[in-house]
C-alpha cells in the first residue's frame, strides 16, 4: 500500500505547479490586455496634420510651437462592401475629402519634443535584449521596421532659426515652414509604422508595440488629459 504522505505531497506540489501556471498565465494576459489597451486609444487616430506654428515667449526667449490637428478614424456605417474597386474608390474618396473635415482636437508641441518623441522611440526599438526583454527576438519584425523609420527617414534637423538677420531676411519663416511640412510627414508615417496592422494580427508580437504606442498616446493625448510637463522642451528650438 502506498503511503498517504506520499500522495499528500504529490497532490501540494500538483497544486503549487499549477498555482505557478496561473500566476504566469495571468502576467501574460495582463501584458495583452495593457497591450490591446494601448493599441485601440493609438488606432482611434487617423492622421494629424500641423496646421500652423507661432512664436511664444518662454523664459526671456521666442520660441515657435507647432499646433497640430488630430483626426480620429470615422465610424463604420453599414457592412463593409467586399468590392475591391468600391474599396478603392472609399479610400480615394476619403483622401479627397481630408482637407474638408475637421479635427476633433489640437494638441502644440515646440520642435524639441517631436525630437524628444524620436529619440524615445529610437531608445525603446534598438534596446538589445539583454537590456529589457531576454525573449525578444534578435529580428523582431516590428522593432526593425520602426527603427528603419526614426533612423532612415528624414526628420527636420536642428538649424538654428534664430537671430535678427534671420527674420529680416524671411529665412526664419522659410526655414519653419519647411520644418512644418518635415515633421507632420514624419509624424504620420511614424503612425503608420507603429499601429502595422499586419504585424498586429501575426502568431508573435513584441511587447515593446505597447510601449511604442504608450508613448503615441502620451504625444497625442488631449491636452485636458496629457501627463503635464510630460514634453518639455528640451531647447529654445
Amino acid at each position: 500500500m502506498r503511503p498517504e504522505s506520499e500522495g499528500s505531497d504529490s497532490s501540494d506540489s500538483d497544486d503549487t505547479d499549477r498555482r505557478s501556471l496561473d500566476a504566469a498565465l495571468g502576467q501574460r494576459l495582463s501584458k495583452l490586455s495593457n497591450s490591446a489597451k494601448f493599441a485601440v486609444s493609438l488606432n482611434q487616430i487617423s492622421h494629424v496634420v500641423i496646421r500652423e506654428a507661432y512664436n511664444r515667449e518662454e523664459h526671456g526667449a521666442i520660441v515657435v510651437v507647432y499646433v497640430v490637428d488630430v483626426f480620429l478614424m470615422g465610424v463604420q456605417k453599414g457592412l463593409p462592401s467586399t468590392s475591391v474597386q468600391s474599396w478603392h474608390k472609399l479610400t480615394w474618396r476619403q483622401k479627397r475629402e481630408k482637407q474638408s473635415e475637421r479635427p476633433e482636437y489640437q494638441v502644440e508641441h515646440r520642435y524639441s519634443a517631436f525630437r524628444l518623441l524620436r529619440q524615445r522611440i529610437l531608445d525603446v526599438v534598438s534596446a538589445t535584449p539583454p537590456d529589457v526583454d531576454q525573449n525578444h527576438p534578435q529580428c523582431c519584425p516590428y522593432c526593425s521596421r520602426v527603427l528603419w523609420l526614426v533612423t532612415a527617414r528624414d526628420f527636420p534637423s536642428r538649424y538654428p532659426n534664430g537671430g535678427a538677420l534671420a527674420t529680416y531676411t524671411g529665412w526664419r519663416q522659410l526655414l519653419i515652414h519647411s520644418r512644418k511640412h518635415g515633421l507632420e510627414k514624419f509624424i504620420n508615417e511614424l503612425l503608420t509604422a507603429a499601429k502595422d496592422v499586419s504585424y498586429r494580427y501575426s502568431a508573435s508580437q513584441c511587447e515593446r508595440y505597447a510601449t511604442v504606442s504608450r508613448i503615441l498616446n502620451d504625444f497625442f493625448a488631449d491636452p485636458h488629459l496629457r501627463t503635464a510637463g510630460g514634453w518639455t522642451a528640451l531647447s529654445c528650438c
